[in-house]
């Protein structure tokens, strides 16, 4: 009987453990659930409150833009009385502006025109100017070449003479105290020579 009492105290003790952990359990559960829940209300707060602003600022846009229709509706008024104001003598006095403004500007396309003709002009003096400076250039070419002939010319020549004063040295020194022989010559023929007087 003790044995009896003893097992069903502590089959009554095991089953009362059981229920306690199964019982923590659903509780630690529920406690999820509840923190959770809390999670998706302070969201579902957050949400509703942006959607509040967002319809106190459709709002305003709505007044707003019920403001600017009014503002371009009195501004199309203002235009069209402003058009209607206009008198025809000011129309007049616009268009004899606008007639003498054209008759400047031909004038002043006559002007640019003859101008143009001018500079033409002076392009093709300059061009023709520029042709003789081109051709004077070439013809100081020449004469440069010329004055080289020249010189050389001089030069060759000079060099002749002396060598002919050479010669006539020589033969001077050599025929020194000798009476020179003087050839006849005709009279009808010129002789050159740089060996005899």
């Amino acid at each position: 009987m003790v044995f009896s009492g003893i097992a069903v105290f502590f089959f009554g003790a095991t089953v009362s453990l059981v229920m306690a952990w199964h019982m923590s359990n659903k509780i630690s559960q529920v406690d999820d659930m509840l923190s959770a829940l809390t999670k998706r209300a302070v969201t579902m707060n957050s949400a509703i409150s942006s959607f509040v602003e967002l319809n106190v600022t459709l709002q305003e846009m709505g007044e707003i833009q019920g403001q600017f229709s009014d503002q371009q509706d009195l501004m199309l008024i203002s235009v069209d009385e402003i058009k209607t104001q206009i008198p025809a003598e000011a129309a007049q006095k616009v268009a004899e502006e606008n007639t003498e403004v054209y008759s400047k500007i031909n004038k002043l396309e006559d002007t640019l025109g003859k101008q143009s003709q001018n500079f033409a002009n002076v392009t093709k003096a300059m061009a023709g100017l520029s042709s003789r400076i081109d051709n004077f250039e070439n013809r100081l070419g020449d004469v440069k070449r010329l004055t080289d002939d020249v010189d050389a010319l001089i030069t060759l020549e000079r060099e002749n003479y002396m060598e002919v004063l050479q010669r006539q040295t020589m033969l001077q020194e050599a025929q020194a105290g000798k009476q020179i022989v003087k050839v006849p010559r005709d009279p009808n023929l010129i002789f050159y020579s740089i060996k005899t007087p």
